[in-house]
C-alpha cells in the first residue's frame, strides 16, 4: 500500500492548516488563480471571489486562502480547497494588484477573525 503525503506550499506556517471545499463564482470571463490567492465571500451568493478591497458586495472582506491553483470557467462556476484555518506567511499569499498596506493590514485581520493567521 503507498500513502502519498501532502506537502504544503511554501506559504502555509507551522501551525496546521484546515480545509474545506468551496465554490468559486464564475465572472464571465475565464480566470486562472494560483494557490495562496486571498478570497472573500460574496454576500448575494455565498461563493467566493477574489478579494476586492474597494468592493461592496462582501468581496472587500478577506474570509479564505486558496490551496491550489484553479481554473474558474466562463461559464459556471468552479469548486477548489481553501484553507479556513492556519497558519500563512503574508508574502507568499496572493494579494489583488494595487492592494495598499493599509488595505492588507485590514485583510490580514479580518483574516485572524476567521482563524487564519498571517505572519
Amino acid at each position: 500500500m503507498h500513502v502519498q503525503s501532502y506537502q504544503a506550499p511554501n506559504f502555509v506556517g507551522a501551525h496546521p492548516a484546515v480545509m474545506k471545499n468551496k465554490t468559486l463564482a464564475s465572472t464571465g470571463t475565464e480566470l486562472r488563480l494560483l494557490a495562496g490567492t486571498v478570497l472573500a465571500v460574496v454576500t448575494a451568493t455565498g461563493k467566493l471571489a477574489v478579494l476586492d478591497p474597494g468592493g461592496s458586495d462582501g468581496t472587500e472582506n478577506a474570509a479564505c486562502v486558496l490551496v491550489e491553483d484553479v481554473t474558474i470557467p466562463k461559464s459556471g462556476d468552479a469548486v477548489a480547497n481553501v484553507y479556513v484555518h492556519g497558519e500563512f506567511r503574508s508574502a507568499g499569499l496572493g494579494w489583488p494588484s494595487g492592494i495598499t498596506a493599509p488595505q492588507t493590514a485590514a485583510a490580514i485581520e479580518k483574516l485572524a477573525s476567521h482563524g487564519l493567521y498571517v505572519k
